[in-house]
């Protein structure tokens, strides 16, 4: 019997960990690829410039709907997830047919896809998340570093970063998905990770 390649999908909001821990991981996978979503949404926005749902950030697309409401930032965000969905099936189409392992990074995973493919496919997915609010807006300032305009954005929006990251926990909770706590030492999150994977 064929080996099914691993999938190993990484989530969470702004400033949750997924890039630091997705490159500790990719010790233990060498062979499989690094995919962060972010590059397939800045490669969408470029080829469809005039779709509506890609227009602002997961964290910002309830503006469409005008008001920050729970069910708004919900909507918008599911949409915009919902208008990258075609660059993620291909990636997961690719590691089916071409047999690639992958550890895919961002915030653009969509549950019910990546499971779709669990016939022919080992789908791992981890809910990364960062309890503690202070810690949160630590860890948005020490990424902005030296991006000022940036973090004055993810400032603005952080109500509502707050706010989706306990939609997202919502919704791991209907899918076999690992909630790892990275507001805590990394390496632990990191070994957490590892003992799941075994």
């Amino acid at each position: 019997m064929i080996k099914q390649m691993k999938i190993i999908g990484l989530q969470g909001v702004n400033a949750s960990g997924k890039s630091m821990l997705s490159h500790k991981l990719v010790q233990d996978y060498p062979e499989y690829d690094i995919v962060a979503t972010d590059n397939l949404v800045a490669i969408n926005r470029m080829l469809n410039r005039n779709d509506p749902r890609i227009q602002y950030s997961s964290y910002s697309s309830w503006k469409r709907f005008f008001e920050p409401t729970r069910d708004n930032i919900w909507q918008g965000f599911c949409e915009y997830r919902e208008a990258n969905r075609i660059y993620l099936e291909c990636l997961l189409r690719r590691a089916k047919d071409q047999r690639v392992g992958m550890i895919i990074e961002g915030l653009h995973i969509e549950p019910e896809l990546f499971f779709s493919y669990s016939a022919n496919l080992d789908v791992d997915i981890f809910l990364l998340m960062v309890t503690d609010e202070e810690m949160h807006k630590e860890r948005i300032r020490q990424k902005c570093l030296d991006r000022p305009t940036l973090l004055k954005e993810l400032d603005s929006f952080f109500p509502h970063i707050r706010i989706l990251q306990g939609l997202l926990i919502e919704e791991a909770r209907k899918y076999p998905i690992k909630l790892i706590e990275t507001g805590i030492v990394m390496d632990e999150s990191l070994k957490q990770i590892r003992d799941a994977l075994k």
